[in-house]
């Protein structure tokens, strides 16, 4: 193995032994740059000198002081799987012209088409609006609206349409959800004494609520101490969990309902009542009543307190929130 040239460098020993000018001991320094170590010799003697680690030696120095190469620890930081990533377009959507195509999908489909959009998480209800070039008034008021020809006079129908048209013609589908890769709601994990392994529920495993039960839910009576737009809150931040899905979620407002039970709830009534606006607009909604009960019996389930809103709901409605009145009751005044 090569060395540099040897240097002698002198070594001044401590003041009270220090001998004659003529006697000091030489050091001669042989740099391995190979192997990352500088030996130095005094007075013919070796004597070993630290190197400071860099990107070239450090390998070679840990895997020397170990006596044996240790392998270097993989990563274990795990990419998430749960939100699909939004499916880049070939070509440039600006290059697209739409204009003069039919328009051949009415308001619902298109408010649909945005609903899973904004779900799956591609982009941002801000974002999307700077996308199509509408304001937040605009796409509110046009969700808002029901009916295949409600919402025809906004501009977010217009802007909406055109950007689903050219990422259509582009050959880009809608963005939807993945479901979790977890193929059981447990894993097994290592006991503390060593004894075993002991089953513990898998992260964003379903939590079971059937042993939760709720005064009133055999009569569809829960008393309801939630606004339709705190329902509605609640509903947009579940469906954002990894591997909550509509039509999951929609199973599961079924389960709480008992008298006149419909056969199921179709993500057009979710996607209904998410798209209204106001503390009581869709209170005599089955979705409304089915999704209290759910969150209510998740919340027990998981030992969360009341919120400051539920608890001054309490207050305002001591036997629960009128559902028997919605935004489209009018009332008659007689003097």
């Amino acid at each position: 193995m090569p060395f540099e040239t040897p240097v002698p460098v002198p070594v001044i020993p401590p003041q009270a032994t220090r001998p004659a000018l003529g006697a000091l001991p030489t050091t001669t320094v042989n740099r391995d740059v190979a192997s990352g170590f500088t030996p130095i010799s005094v007075n013919n003697t070796p004597v070993p000198y630290p190197v400071v680690p860099n990107k070239e030696n450090a390998p070679i120095m840990a895997s020397t002081a170990a006596g044996k190469p240790k392998p270097v620890a993989a990563s274990k930081k795990r990419k998430s799987t749960d939100a699909a990533l939004p499916e880049e377009p070939s070509v440039n959507l600006d290059d697209i012209n739409v204009m003069g195509m039919p328009r051949t999908e009415n308001c619902d489909q298109i408010r649909r088409k945005i609903t899973r959009f904004l779900d799956s998480g591609a982009m941002t209800k801000t974002g999307f609006c700077k996308e199509i070039g509408v304001s937040m008034k605009s796409l509110n008021g046009f969700m808002g609206e029901h009916g295949p020809y409600k919402g025809f006079n906004y501009a977010a129908y217009d802007g909406a349409w055109e950007f689903f048209k050219k990422r259509e013609v582009a050959g880009v589908k809608l963005p939807v959800k993945r479901a979790k890769t977890a193929t059981s709601t447990v894993e097994a994990v290592a006991a503390p004494n060593g004894s075993g392994t002991t089953a513990v529920p898998a992260a964003n495993a379903p939590i079971d609520i059937s042993d939760v039960h709720l005064e009133g839910e055999e009569t569809d009576s829960v008393p309801v101490y939630d606004t339709c737009d705190e329902i509605r809150r609640k509903i947009n931040v579940h469906l954002k969990k990894p591997g909550v899905t509509q039509a999951q979620f929609g199973r599961d407002v079924l389960a709480q309902l008992h008298v006149n039970k419909p056969t199921q709830i179709q993500g057009t009534q979710i996607a209904r009542f998410r798209n209204m606006k106001g503390a009581n607009a869709g209170a005599k909604s089955s979705v409304f009543y089915g999704a209290y009960v759910f969150f209510e019996k998740l919340r027990i389930k998981e030992g969360k307190p009341k919120t400051a809103h539920r608890l001054d709901m309490e207050k305002k409605w001591p036997n629960g929130f009128d559902r028997e009145h919605d935004h489209r009751t009018g009332y008659v005044s007689f003097v």
